[in-house]
């Protein structure tokens, strides 16, 4: 049921007199827009009265402002850009100066007005022609993915959140086929992070992936064409961004101008251009039939010139992706019987069918110089045939789909030269569905064979958001000069979850007992729907203090608060309360010097019993962020800045699902054996916890383990117990660097420091302190009438050390080059599991969980870009990323089955020139020709090569150590590759 929610007014009361008192505010950098500020002077001092204005070269908007009695001005609320800047004044002709401006920086230019003409002083710009400025002096570690990188560089998936593995300390997953396709930082999951576009969040509140509904999807969220620059903002994000505990994206969308401009695209690849893996050609498989077409246009142009304009985008993809399934490295060991049961199922290179349908469309209004109104929409509509791969066949086949219907309505409103609100209203609809199987007939898998059958699980989860925000900032002199930000959001969430899950019984058959039985089967049956409703609030406020012309201290703190992240109407059902009151078990053998154990002598049960009304929001989100930037020669040239903070993040809906789903649809676990002996003893069949049933044929289907369940010998559904004072993920961070300017290059080096805490995962819930590690499976104390138990701990934690090297020089129109280099040096540490999704913690005893390296980040990364512009119309870019490649997780057992641990490390090296320090290597290279056709009209004809070199990029490690006697021969080899070397070829017309 939805939960009814009361009168929040104690809540949004502040934000509302906070926005009430500021009736005066000027303009700084936000999160859509830029800003450009300083003085205008002459030979005498200030200038007074001055006119300073910008008129952007697309949409011939004007954004005007009068000098103060300083000579100081701010043209805030710019939208990212190229803009004629104009400055006059009395007794001085107009004067103007093209320049293009950033997403997201603060830019400081300093006018001095001569009878001649205009000098532009202490502006760091790069370029001549169109100069380009760039905010040297900010105290965010963050990148600007530029129009021009994701115009030219070269490409695979049109991705566009994949041009974010250019900033240092991102890890994007590299294959670019991979059912999921996110990006983390600072040794994160990659949940925590967040992507704003055009100011709206798609924060993904249900499952894992961070934004997007990304959870193992492998298509584009958003329409790359409609894309007109992003910034990637790994640590010292200031406090108008909400729900991230490491990196933030925010990105704003192309409109249209005064004059008509479109383009239309196509890109072509096939089987011939993608080269088989070493895996498949060793295996003699055939290449499948395979083909990909991305295709795409936009449009846009004015309605009402210098007022009205509009900007549509269609981005179509169809393609086969190559899954192989395989049978698995036992399967020689099979005997016959099985064989016969599985020879009949189809191995090989097998295509599965993806089709992606992507929406923009948007309005943008200026009534005056003083307004802008901008109404924007986009969908998403994307289908994924999969689910086999590997050892599963294609039976398994599932359409995964994806769909989003978004709606954003901004109005910035400035009145004279010191008030600018920004607000907007928003709607938005996330959808993740994992559809009907292909085959209903239940899910055998055969370990280290073969997995037949359909798939055990469908579901259907929707989000649903109607958001409200609103932005102030309001300026003044006192001791320096203040630029005060305040805001805040509300977002009126609605969650609809279907899952049926394991609806279709799951049989697992293993060498040990020679394939005959299963040892474990899995069923669930019941209601698998569920509804929430959510309300979400944020506070913010900042302050960017200038103390002195080189000194500034950004001070700001955010507060967030939700009405109903832990479900926190879920009243725990009488049978739960009397079973964790009586449950007692007695031990032959002593644990932690008793052998009899009741669970209240283990923790108190009172922390996992919700009334309804005793589970209470968290309110101490408060999070306090401070960053400097210091100037010492006051030009912009050399910059020292950094920053601390702290950032909360929230719990997805998915991690604490369980609790309350296991009690509406039970999942209902059965261990057999075939050794009467064994019956009814938990834990006498090894990685099986319930009490054994002899086996019998006829449970080998979903009548058989209904009935059953149904003549009570099955213990019952498995029970997850949640902290009423779980607290949402944190992370501390901070920061200390330096930058550099060289002529038309930047540099800088950055030490990054996060620590991640709050994490949650799900452990072993009854177990008595002392446990011995080997006996964590059978020593548990049972709860009447449910089977295992599982408590939440939100204490998982993640250290983050990183130090950053860049390099760049922007491409200009008048170099025609344009070069950026980023390396990263990161150490990591993870604790307790190494899921990226629910996390589930089961190789150590809780409180005390293992910590090992990140499998998040790399340890190593190297990525180079760039683009140069040829003679003839030929433009030519490139990427090259080496990197140590994200550690892989494995099991170590040598000293004993009751000393195994868990730890990961970086997969093996391979060289590059030389330097056997990379396991990952791609070198990409794009050539396009552009050329005039008839009047305005453009043809380009583009290339692209991906892996040139056909680097051999390996995965799937075996992770298995080995047992006592030794290592396991085959630890750390690989069983797989991804991003083999792939051609792609096309044309586009633009106008």
């Amino acid at each position: 049921m939805r939960r009814k929610e009361g009168n929040h007014w104690l809540v949004v009361g502040p934000a509302l007199l906070l926005l009430t008192l500021l009736v005066c505010s000027q303009a700084g950098a936000q999160g859509t827009t830029a800003s450009i500020g300083g003085t205008v002077s002459d030979k005498r001092g200030p200038l007074p009265g001055a006119t300073v204005a910008a008129k952007n070269v697309q949409t011939a908007f004007v954004y005007k402002v009068t000098a103060g009695e300083d000579g100081r001005f701010l043209l805030g609320g710019l939208p990212p850009g190229t803009y004629e800047l104009m400055v006059y004044s009395e007794a001085y002709k107009p004067a103007s100066q093209t320049v293009t401006v950033f997403l997201g920086q603060a830019n400081k230019v300093n006018f001095v007005l001569t009878p001649e003409k205009v000098f532009v002083g202490e502006a760091t710009v790069v370029g001549e022609a169109t100069k380009v400025l760039v905010d040297t002096r900010s105290s965010v570690v963050a990148t600007n993915i530029t129009p021009e990188q994701m115009q030219t560089l070269p490409m695979n998936n049109r991705n566009f959140l994949a041009f974010s593995a250019l900033a240092p300390g991102i890890s994007f997953t590299q294959d670019t086929d991979a059912q999921g396709q996110y990006f983390s930082s600072g040794g994160a999951k990659p949940e925590q992070v967040n992507v704003f576009i055009d100011g709206l969040s798609y924060k993904n509140d249900i499952i894992k992936g961070g934004a997007f509904m990304q959870d193992s999807v492998r298509g584009n969220p958003f329409p790359q064409n409609a894309v007109q620059e992003y910034r990637v903002m790994t640590q010292n994000f200031k406090a108008e961004y909400e729900q991230a505990s490491a990196a933030v994206i925010t990105a704003v969308t192309k409109s249209g101008g005064n004059v008509f401009h479109g383009d239309l695209f196509f890109l072509y690849q096939n089987k011939s251009m993608v080269t088989q893996d070493d895996f498949a050609k060793a295996r003699g498989d055939a290449k499948p039939p395979y083909t990909r077409k991305q295709f795409g246009l936009s449009l846009g142009g004015p309605i009402i010139k210098d007022k009205l304009n509009f900007f549509v985008s269609f981005e179509g993809t169809n393609r086969d992706v190559v899954s192989s399934v395989f049978h698995g490295g036992s399967y020689g060991q099979a005997p016959a019987n099985v064989k016969a049961i599985l020879d009949p199922y189809g191995t090989g290179a097998l295509s599965s069918p993806f089709t992606s349908r992507l929406y923009f469309g948007k309005l943008s209004w200026q009534p005056s110089t003083a307004q802008t109104l901008d109404l924007s929409y986009n969908k998403r509509d994307e289908s994924d045939i999969r689910g086999f791969g590997g050892q599963t066949t294609k039976d398994a086949a599932q359409n995964f789909k994806v769909k989003t219907d978004a709606a954003v309505l901004r109005h910035q409103l400035m009145v004279g030269n010191n008030t600018l609100n920004e607000g907007s209203l928003t709607w938005q609809k996330m959808e993740w569905i994992q559809g009907t199987p292909a085959s209903n007939q239940p899910e055998l898998n055969y370990l280290g064979l073969l997995q037949v059958g359909g798939s055990p699980t469908t579901q259907d989860l929707t989000q649903k958001k109607v958001g409200l925000r609103d932005d102030l900032t309001y300026f003044a002199d006192w001791h320096g000069s203040h630029t005060l930000k305040v805001g805040f959001t509300a977002n009126w969430m609605k969650y609809d979850m279907v899952k049926d899950q394991v609806g279709n019984p799951l049989f697992e058959f293993r060498s040990d007992d020679n394939w005959q039985y299963p040892f474990h089967a899995q069923i669930g049956f019941g209601n698998p729907a569920l509804a929430f409703d959510n309300t979400q609030y944020g506070l913010y406020a900042q302050d960017d203090w200038t103390i002195a012309s080189n000194l500034t201290i950004n001070a700001g703190v955010r507060w967030d608060y939700e009405t109903n992240m832990l479900n926190n109407n879920w009243v725990t059902p009488a049978s739960v309360i009397s079973g964790l009151q009586s449950a007692c078990r007695h031990y032959d053998q002593p644990i932690g010097g008793k052998n009899d154990w009741c669970l209240t002598d283990v923790f108190n049960i009172n922390d996992y019993i919700s009334t309804g009304s005793n589970r209470k929001s968290y309110k101490g989100m408060v999070q306090p962020r401070l960053g400097f930037s210091w100037d010492p020669s006051g030009n912009g040239k050399t910059v020292v800045f950094g920053g601390w903070g702290l950032y909360y993040d929230r719990i997805p809906l998915n991690d604490i699902y369980d609790e309350q789903f296991r009690h509406r649809w039970g999942i209902y676990d059965f261990c057999f054996t075939n050794d009467p002996a064994k019956v009814g003893v938990p834990g006498a069949v090894g990685g099986c916890n319930a009490a054994p049933i002899l086996w019998d044929p006829s449970y080998q289907s979903a009548a058989g383990l209904r009935g059953l369940i149904a003549s009570g010998v099955q213990q019952g559904y498995e029970l997850f117990l949640l902290n009423n004072n779980t607290h949402p993920p944190r992370s501390t961070q901070w920061n200390l660097g330096l930058r550099q300017q060289l002529g038309d290059w930047l540099a800088s080096f950055t030490y990054a420091n996060s620590r991640g805490y709050n994490g949650l995962v799900w452990s072993f819930g009854a177990l008595p302190p002392g446990t011995p590690f080997n006996d964590r499976w059978g020593d548990s104390i049972p709860i009447p009438g449910y089977g295992f138990t599982m408590r939440g701990y939100d204490l998982r934690k993640t250290w983050y050390d990183g130090y950053i090297l860049t390099l760049d020089k922007p491409y200009t129109s008048d170099s025609r080059w344009g070069f950026d280099l980023a390396y990263t040096y990161a150490d990591a540490k993870q604790q307790a599991s190494t899921d990226d999704g629910v996390a589930f913690a089961f190789d150590s005893l809780p409180p005390h969980f293992a910590t090992f390296q990140s499998v998040y980040t790399e340890k190593q990364k190297l990525i180079m870009s760039g683009t140069v512009g040829l003679p003839a119309g030929f433009t030519v870019s490139g990427i090259v990323t080496l990197s140590s490649g994200l550690p892989f997780y494995y099991t170590d057992c040598r000293k004993g089955y009751d000393q195994c641990f868990t730890a990961a490390q970086d997969p093996p090296k391979q060289s590059f020139l030389g330097i056997k320090q990379f396991a990952y290597r791609s070198v990409d290279l794009r050539a396009e020709w552009d050329a005039k056709v008839a009047g305005d009209f453009r043809l380009g004809l583009i290339g692209e090569a991906f892996n040139v070199f056909n680097f051999a990029n390996d995965s799937c490690f075996d992770g298995w150590t080995g047992g006592p006697g030794g290592l396991n021969a085959h630890f750390s080899q690989p069983t797989c590759q991804f991003n083999t070397r792939r051609f792609q070829v096309g044309a586009k017309v633009s106008f």
